[in-house]
């Protein structure tokens, strides 16, 4: 069954209603319906009470793919698998190669410039993460978001007998999702 997300007369996210119900309000003018960066939205044209109940954010971070669901507890509002990030590493490669390439010109001596990012995560890490928050504010834009759970994996990489937590990746996490 589909769920319409549903916004008061201040726009402010309220609990997602059914199709069948969003149709029933729309022919009673009970309510404006609009779309918001491709998907089905109403909006109500009374005032109502703001009472909701928890709704939670589930990702499933993979190498390839990444799952976000919305549920409560007893609904399932939406599901989606999105391709994951996996360009950064060529772009840097290519980004490399042109930077090299460039000193061997004829042009004047250009200054050095030392690299300034010490530490930190690596970029395809970086994007990796801010991709999933652009994701998890599109969502709390559509839906009363209370809780956001990242599934916390053991990865077993080449030369290891034994799987390793990763915690870096979760640590980035809970420090940028509230």
């Amino acid at each position: 069954m589909f769920h319409v997300p549903v916004f008061n007369l201040d726009n402010h996210p309220l609990m997602p209603t059914t199709l069948f119900r969003a149709r029933r309000w729309i022919a009673s003018k009970r309510v404006t319906p609009f779309w918001q960066k491709g998907v089905f939205c109403v909006r109500l044209n009374v005032k109502v009470g703001e009472d909701k109940q928890d709704i939670v954010v589930g990702i499933d971070p993979g190498s390839k793919k990444e799952g976000f669901t919305i549920k409560s507890t007893a609904h399932t509002f939406l599901n989606i698998q999105a391709g994951a990030i996996t360009w950064i590493k060529d772009r840097l490669k290519i980004r490399r190669m042109m930077r090299r390439s460039r000193r061997f010109k004829n042009c004047p001596c250009r200054q050095p410039r030392f690299n300034k990012a010490k530490g930190g995560l690596a970029p395809s890490t970086k994007a990796r993460w801010q991709w999933k928050l652009r994701i998890l504010n599109w969502l709390k834009r559509l839906f009363p978001i209370s809780h956001t759970i990242i599934e916390d994996i053991k990865a077993k990489t080449k030369g290891q007998k034994t799987p390793k937590r990763v915690t870096g990746a979760t640590t980035y996490a809970h420090y940028y999702i509230p």
